[in-house]
């Protein structure tokens, strides 16, 4: 069964191209990991599948059986955002409020007791912080608490667990595995951050200037390489070239920048 269905979806933002003819599945059981370089669509294609941007431009765009998906709601669940708000010419501070960790979305939280239970000793969370003194690092964790309470049939996380320590990421990492296994989850995980990755991912998305790849099984995407880590930088400089390679032909190309001139020059 397919989770997400994408068929030649655009996006613009601002009149500029951000994603182009993108077309992807995600079925159950599929842990997929969204690689590309910095700006090449990965955020705003992961809000759009959360429903955090409106697109109307596709054939077909069917998350979870709705074409308007909203975060946890119908079995998705986003990890993206941050508990924070800007200041104009001061940057970002987090919000912050005098209230026990307990007590938020309490009404979820004694529905979901075990659930709940299972994520604060896998997060190594305490109930009774107060989310005012807790460090940036554990109100990421509760937030990804908070997120989760309700199971899932979708998880998106978009460089969400980097601030995470490596005991906790691993723990999590398991669990999230173990969803998958046990009611039939999909994820789809966009980071810059490969270690442990292989243990449970298994197939790969790439992206490139708001273009996707067709998606392959892990496997066969570092079966050139020693790890992860080294094919996803060696896909990345390939990429740079040819980039770089269509950007001096255009500007031959337009400017005539040909070794005629050059001779010209001499």
């Amino acid at each position: 069964m397919n989770l997400v269905e994408i068929d030649k979806l655009n996006y613009k933002y601002s009149n500029t191209d951000i994603l182009s003819g993108i077309s992807l599945s995600i079925r159950e059981n599929e842990r997929i990991l969204l690689v590309g370089k910095n700006g090449a669509g990965k955020s705003t294609l992961l809000r759009i599948i959360a429903g955090m941007h409106i697109v109307r431009d596709y054939n077909k765009f069917d998350i979870l059986g709705n074409n308007i998906p909203q975060d946890q709601c119908n079995g998705l669940a986003y990890l993206g955002n941050k508990w924070e708000r800007s200041i104009s010419f001061g940057g970002t501070t987090p919000y912050i409020a005098d209230i026990k960790v307990k007590n938020m979305l309490k009404h979820w939280q004694e529905e979901y007791i075990d659930r709940r239970n299972e994520l604060v000793d896998i997060l190594n969370i305490d109930l009774n912080w107060s989310m005012h003194t807790v460090s940036d690092g554990q109100r990421k964790r509760i937030q990804i608490m908070l997120a989760l309470l309700k199971p899932f049939r979708l998880l998106i996380i978009d460089e969400f667990l980097n601030e995470l320590d490596v005991i906790t990421r691993d723990r999590f990492f398991r669990y999230i595995d173990d969803e998958c296994n046990k009611r039939n989850c999909g994820i789809i995980y966009a980071t810059h951050i490969f270690d442990s990755l292989h243990k449970w991912i298994n197939k790969v998305i790439y992206i490139s200037d708001g273009k996707c790849e067709d998606k392959i099984d892990l496997k066969n995407f570092i079966k050139n390489q020693e790890n992860l880590y080294e094919s996803v930088k060696d896909k990345m400089l390939k990429d740079l070239k040819k980039n770089n390679e269509i950007t001096i032909a255009n500007l031959n190309a337009s400017k005539g920048y040909s070794s005629g001139r050059g001779k010209l020059n001499n």
